[in-house]
């Protein structure tokens, strides 16, 4: 049986392109995003709009589904419920945008693709001076848009601690990309290592640990808690009680690498790959150091969520982080137990 989650030797450099067929990629990108792609820009903005309004409207229909949403850019960025609606039009015009990007990247051959990375893509990492640059670090994604092309080319020829990369992400996510062999095809491209780790599996943090100890920096969408784990820390996050998981704090502390928030975000035309915070977990860190390390990586979160809300794409998650803090805090109170640090 094929192991979905093994990290496989480093494929040639620049070899096959990109592009894929549109066979394949169904599931993966919609039907009129794949067609889209092929548009001009301006006529692609055009689209993302009437594409953004119309799933709108679904919410609009049934605002069951979308209240947590809404109360948590109501809460962030102290609006009232009619502008949430407005700022939550605009994450849907923009996440329909960053899909019409991604159709027409995937299409690139090689060269091309590289080319837009060198035209649109801007690198802000400054590891500290004390720092090997080969060494191996847990990198902390703000889910905004877009991180699969915001590791490629440009940071790889700056930091080689870039160049062999394991991708945390949902199986939902991860196996239409391992069908197409999207990561293989980028590795190929890029002459970095790129691999995909299932999220949402028990075993994850040993598939994290291991791909640490074969030289790979380890990136993660932490703020819509990627770890299948009931053992948590407290934290906070946009002024309110949340949790984070402490498996990732553990496995930095027992693997020796640093933390790192990283954030991919759109500013016009190009995507901006910046550092916020590194952090290295002391191995005799205490309960209470762990629960400040979690806040200190919650409050950068929070300030760039902010700062960016109609590219944030995991309010969802917010909401529900507090969720499951309110439901432990209210476990606890009443004698009972729960996986909390």
């Amino acid at each position: 049986m094929e192991n979905k989650n093994a990290i496989s030797p480093a494929p040639p450099a620049y070899g096959m392109p990109v592009g894929v067929r549109f066979s394949d990629m169904i599931g993966l990108i919609p039907r009129w995003a794949w067609l889209g792609g092929k548009w001009p820009y301006f006529m692609q903005m055009a689209l993302a709009v009437f594409v953004g309004s119309i799933w709108t409207l679904k919410a609009l229909a049934n605002t069951s589904k979308v209240s947590s949403t809404l109360s948590a850019i109501s809460h962030v960025l102290s609006v009232s419920y009619l502008r949430s609606w407005h700022i939550y039009w605009h994450t849907q015009i923009n996440h329909a945008r960053n899909t019409l990007i991604f159709s027409t990247l995937c299409r690139l051959p090689g060269e091309r693709l590289l080319r837009w990375g060198r035209r649109h893509t801007q690198v802000d990492i400054r590891p500290p001076k004390e720092v090997a640059p080969e060494k191996p670090v847990i990198y902390l994604v703000v889910s905004f848009a877009l991180h699969y092309f915001g590791m490629l080319q440009p940071v790889r020829q700056q930091y080689a601690n870039a160049r062999k990369i394991a991708v945390v992400q949902p199986r939902c996510a991860l196996e239409p990309l391992q069908k197409v062999g999207f990561y293989q095809s980028l590795s190929r491209m890029t002459g970095q290592r790129i691999e995909g780790i299932a999220a949402d599996q028990p075993l994850v943090a040993r598939q994290i640990a291991r791909a640490v100890r074969q030289g790979y920096s380890v990136e993660m969408r932490v703020d819509s808690m990627p770890t299948e784990t009931v053992r948590m820390v407290g934290s906070r996050l946009c002024g309110k009680a949340a949790m984070f998981p402490l498996s990732i704090l553990e496995i930095a502390k027992r693997l020796e690498v640093d933390l790192v928030v990283l954030s991919v975000v759109r500013e016009e035309d190009v995507f901006r790959t910046a550092s916020h915070l590194r952090l290295a977990v002391p191995a005799q860190a205490s309960g209470e150091a762990l629960t400040e390390m979690a806040c200190r990586i919650d409050g950068v979160i929070g300030a760039l969520i902010a700062r960016y809300p109609e590219q944030y794409t995991a309010w969802h998650a917010v909401a529900e982080r507090w969720r499951l803090a309110r439901e432990i805090e209210q476990a606890l109170a009443a004698g009972g137990e729960y996986g909390a640090a």
